[in-house]
């Protein structure tokens, strides 16, 4: 069954995220209601590269903004329904996957495997960034003023 991954986060969080990555405004989809949660999902009609979705998540992660990330099966490339949601990260707690495992040990062992690599990707992630921004710093003030 085809899937797309969806980033939700805060408005607030996503628009700089999104003017980052470069993708069109209307990639940007608001949710109905008091909260201002909004998704940006891939693979959609206005991001339809992974590697501008990344980079949207990137911006998120480095600036240690709050999200969730869900992985989503749908009916059909060409329909987008969404048949199941599994929330992937943040990672869930061990009480809750200890529930999980007692309703079906297979898919929630599945579930945790799969939100482990997505924490250690998000974690390389903060340090390459960090590491870059330190370099970017060292660079500025090692310049040799004439």
């Amino acid at each position: 069954m085809p899937t797309k991954w969806v980033l939700e986060t805060d408005l607030l969080f996503l628009e700089p995220a999104v003017r980052f990555a470069g993708l069109n405004p209307n990639a940007i989809r608001e949710y109905p209601g008091p909260t201002r949660v909004s998704a940006l999902s891939y693979p959609t009609p206005f991001c339809r590269s992974s590697v501008l979705w990344m980079r949207a998540l990137s911006h998120l992660v480095v600036r240690n903004r709050d999200f969730e990330l869900f992985l989503i099966e749908v009916t059909s490339e060409n329909d987008l329904k969404e048949t199941s949601r599994t929330r992937i990260y943040p990672v869930l707690d061990d009480q809750v996957i200890q529930l999980l495992t007692q309703i079906n040990r297979a898919d929630a062992r599945d579930l945790k495997i799969q939100s482990q690599r997505v924490e250690n990707v998000l974690e390389q992630l903060k340090h390459r960034a960090s590491d870059a921004l330190k370099d970017e710093i060292m660079q500025l003030y090692s310049k040799d003023p004439q």
